[in-house]
């Protein structure tokens, strides 16, 4: 009788995990591509309906103790800080929407951690991933740079996301065995860079050298990196065209046009967080600007970003924000090599694929900072999306080094 309740019991929980991985799948797409809005299903509010459902899963699943980590201590904490300045905030309601943004995020996080639980799962989901931002790419090529809303309104932050995923198109095409996967990746990462051609931003095209400096500093195959940089960096400038190099020349000239506003922005961030080295709330940068902006502006510009997710971190949440922030990076950074330090050889597909995802968070987390500090990103999903698949990469690589995978739930 215990045997088979016990066997009831894993029974019942495969079946739960497997409809909450698929529940975790779906937020995501929803998230980021908003297909219910081009089909005008928008009054469903489906992400809110997903998310209500991750929470039920999490609260019932009696696993949370699984998603424990240095990261989820951090972003607890980041969403604690934030929700101490609601009352103090000059403006209440932007503290109080800037807390509620980050809290939605957790449920999702927390399913990540909790739900791509295996190797199989890991491959799965990343992949599902670069279909996304494939989605996302053909989107803004066929809408001048665009992507479909919300976190792609506009043309840099369109290029952070895509610098974000490219490093996966590249280091995963190698991990991957089937072939339709490494189609996959080869089609992202040329539509990718297609589409951050047609942005003609001069952040992603920064974001996108750094992130190519270093996933060939990371890179295992030095020799075939630079024949494949070279041959796509071929590619990019044929398709460029002269209008887009002439743009990209201006990125250094910091005198005139938006650097120089950006410049004078981050100069009065400064002078915020120096006034106010505890923070003055979250998204109450733009609220309290005027009182800080240089002569450079000829009016007030209430509602003004700060046009860098550091000087919207420095003021907004001051020193223990900073302090917070930093600590979450560097254990994101540390996971990240930790994973590329992985030995494998070419019969374990699973420990090369471990090792190459390292390579493509370290990647990635290059090619978001350097886009990042130009835009005002810091209550974003991207990197706290990333940071969960982080926390489940480095659970999967213990429970292979510990040899437990085959006592864990391998589900379809």
């Amino acid at each position: 009788m215990d045997s088979y309740d016990s066997t009831n019991q894993k029974n019942q929980y495969a079946s739960n995990n497997s409809l909450w991985f698929l529940f975790t799948v779906l937020y995501i797409i929803f998230d980021y591509t908003r297909v219910y809005q081009e089909l005008h299903l928008g009054f469903l509010r489906p992400l809110l309906i997903i998310t209500f459902i991750l929470v039920y899963f999490i609260f019932s699943s009696g696993e949370y103790h699984r998603a424990k980590s240095k990261q989820t201590t951090c972003i607890w904490l980041f969403i604690l800080l934030l929700s101490c300045y609601i009352p103090f905030a000059t403006n209440n309601h932007h503290a109080y929407i800037a807390t509620k943004t980050q809290l939605l995020y957790m449920p999702f996080i927390l399913s990540v951690i909790l739900t791509v639980n295996t190797i199989d799962r890991l491959k799965k989901f990343i992949l599902i991933l670069i279909c996304i931002m494939i989605y996302i790419a053909i989107y803004a090529v066929t809408q001048s740079g665009l992507g479909p809303g919300n976190y792609f309104l506009d043309e840099n932050d369109l290029s952070l996301y895509i610098n974000m995923w490219l490093p996966f198109c590249y280091f995963l095409f190698f991990a991957y065995k089937k072939k339709i996967a490494k189609l996959i990746c080869l089609t992202g990462l040329l539509i990718g860079l297609l589409s951050i051609v047609i942005s003609f931003s001069r952040g992603g095209f920064v974001g996108l050298i750094a992130m190519v400096v270093v996933a060939w500093l990371v890179s295992k195959k030095k020799i075939i990196s630079i024949f494949m940089i070279i041959i796509l960096a071929g590619l990019m400038f044929q398709f460029a065209g002269e209008k887009y190099w002439a743009e990209m020349e201006t990125t250094t000239n910091t005198e005139d046009g938006t650097a120089k506003g950006r410049i004078e922005s981050w100069k009065a961030g400064w002078r915020m967080f120096l006034d106010n080295p505890l923070g003055v709330g979250g998204n109450n940068y733009p609220v309290r600007f005027p009182e800080y902006q240089t002569d450079y502006f000829k009016r007030g510009m209430y509602g003004r970003v700060a046009h860098s997710l550091w000087f919207t971190l420095i003021p907004e949440l001051g020193i223990l924000g900073i302090l917070i922030y930093l600590t979450l990076l560097y254990y994101n950074t540390k996971d990240s090599f930790i994973l590329k330090s992985i030995h494998f050889d070419d019969n374990d597909e699973d420990l090369k694929f471990l090792n190459y995802t390292g390579r493509a968070f370290i990647a990635s987390l290059t090619g978001f900072f350097a886009s990042a500090t130009f835009i005002a990103v810091l209550y974003y999903a991207h990197y706290w999306y990333l940071t969960g698949i982080i926390v489940a990469a480095l659970h999967v690589s213990k429970n292979i080094r510990e040899g437990n995978l085959t006592n864990r739930l391998d589900l379809p």
